[in-house]
């Protein structure tokens, strides 16, 4: 008795397309979501150290508003390979 599995030229065609699915998955769209939460990291402190620094003294609340309007663009940026930044 053999151990070979018979594959039709079909499921051969599909299993080749879910890898290079999981391959462009793996090398854009992980890479894309890695920088994103960087980003995303980087507007968060700002805006956290511009509340802290204005909560210290209230002659600094502007850079609330500067940290708030840069965080907003970073949410508000689309990802690329992805649907309005929905996955």
């Amino acid at each position: 008795m053999s151990n070979r599995i018979s594959l039709d030229r079909e499921t051969v065609d599909h299993m080749i397309l879910v890898g290079m699915d999981v391959d462009r998955y793996q090398t854009q769209v992980i890479s894309d979501l890695q920088q994103r939460v960087g980003e995303l990291t980087r507007a968060l402190k700002d805006l956290v150290g511009a509340v802290g620094a204005a909560r210290q003294n209230p002659a600094l609340a502007s850079h609330v508003d500067g940290a708030s309007a840069r965080a907003q663009k970073v949410l508000e940026a689309d990802l690329p390979h992805t649907n309005g930044g929905q996955l």
